[in-house]
């Protein structure tokens, strides 16, 4: 089955969804890119910065060449491809539009000098160059905002994107009322992409009313007793649609009572699989920004979990909130100064802050034991050199 989210992406401006400031102004761009800055558009994933890319290299009849940046992450790698886009002509004799998605992505430590190349090539293309970011407030992406216009791309309004889905709704043949299209995209925060995916994922035989209020917010007991306590999919599915907890807090709880409810060993081997499958989506998202593997992710920890089981277990377990958060915190504030250390030290030795930390502090600890000078050649606060020192 085709993706939604693939088959209604919008072709044309009048079918873009509450984004048409934001049309005119990369319409206008790219018309008269020649001695104007790059356009930097910044806003949260799903509400239409790469579509609106899309739509006026459309509109306009040019070829769009899409680089993601978190596969370039490297200097060498972005002089090779993004360079070599930047001053090459198009495959077709028509114009183009060098489009740099997930910017925010060249940022790490290990990637010295991709965002200083990123601001080279933009003296150096022909083309014009629209960059993509979710986190523009990261500091090491100062030197690319100080080249660009940034461009804040805010989420569409809950109306338009409910109109939305009520006409996708319609197009698929699937009965849904406005107020569960209200909750979805309230659900989702104004993530179209996301609401999409939610529409089709709830398909044309689970009762649409389950998704309930979003004002309503259900205890994550109540949500957990719905996955453990059923064997139907039906059910299981909306059952964290109105808890606040995010994925994260979900994959805590489930890892911290699933054992408890599930005491037959081939049920709790299933339910931990399929915990760790709803971990690896989450992982991917977190590396790759691959919003639309949530759905997959809700979808496992509900009835993947639900399923897992051959039959209910009888008589009521306490679930109780994790006690790993606490531990975290904990260490955290433990190794506080250790990590403050690391990143004062990584800009410095052209690694990163995890790697200081793993290989390098116990040589360093152990070096200034014997000779203390050995930090000259560092700048280092008090602190940390008073950590070394303990």
């Amino acid at each position: 089955m085709e993706p939604w989210t693939k088959k209604y992406q919008p072709k044309k401006a009048e079918e873009l969804v509450g984004q048409k400031n934001v049309y005119e102004k990369v319409r206008s761009y790219v018309q008269q890119f020649k001695g104007k800055k790059p356009l930097l558009l910044a806003g949260q994933p799903g509400v239409g910065k790469t579509t609106v890319a899309y739509v006026a290299a459309a509109e306009l009849d040019l070829e769009l060449l899409e680089i993601n940046a978190s596969d370039t992450r490297n200097k060498k790698s972005i002089e090779l491809l993004i360079g070599a886009a930047a001053k090459q002509q198009s495959l077709f004799f028509k114009g183009r539009i060098i489009l740099v998605d997930e910017v925010d992505g060249v940022s790490g430590v290990k990637d010295r000098g991709g965002v200083v190349t990123l601001v080279k090539l933009i003296k150096e293309s022909g083309h014009p160059m629209i960059f993509i970011a979710n986190d523009i407030e990261n500091k090491k992406l100062k030197p690319l905002r100080k080249v660009c216009e940034v461009v804040q791309v805010e989420a569409p309004a809950v109306n338009d994107v409910v109109a939305f889905l009520e006409y996708v709704a319609k197009q698929e043949g699937v009965v849904v009322t406005k107020d569960t299209c209200t909750a979805i995209v309230r659900r989702n925060a104004g993530d179209i992409r996301a609401s999409l995916n939610d529409l089709q994922s709830l398909g044309q035989d689970i009762d649409v009313s389950l998704l309930g209020e979003r004002e309503h917010v259900e205890e994550m007991q109540h949500a957990l007793l719905r996955v453990f306590k059923t064997t139907s999919a039906d059910v299981a599915l909306p059952a964290f649609d109105n808890v606040s907890e995010n994925v994260d807090k979900i994959l805590l709880w489930i890892d911290e009572n699933l054992p408890r409810e599930y005491t037959k060993a081939k049920d709790l081997e299933r339910g931990l699989d399929a915990l760790a499958e709803a971990d690896k989506f989450f992982g991917r998202i977190r590396r790759w920004q691959y919003y639309r593997f949530y759905v997959y992710i809700y979808n496992l920890l509900s009835a993947g979990i639900a399923l897992a089981k051959d039959e209910k277990y009888p008589g009521m377990t306490k679930y109780v909130e994790t006690k790993r958060l606490l531990k975290i915190w904990i260490y955290n504030q433990k190794n506080f100064k250790r990590k403050r250390l690391a990143e004062q030290l990584a800009p410095q030795l052209h690694t990163s802050s995890k790697r200081v930390q793993q290989e390098i502090l116990p040589f360093l600890k152990l070096l200034y034991k014997h000779n203390p000078a050995v930090l000259e050649n560092y700048d280092l606060d008090e602190d940390a050199i008073a950590w070394l020192a303990k």
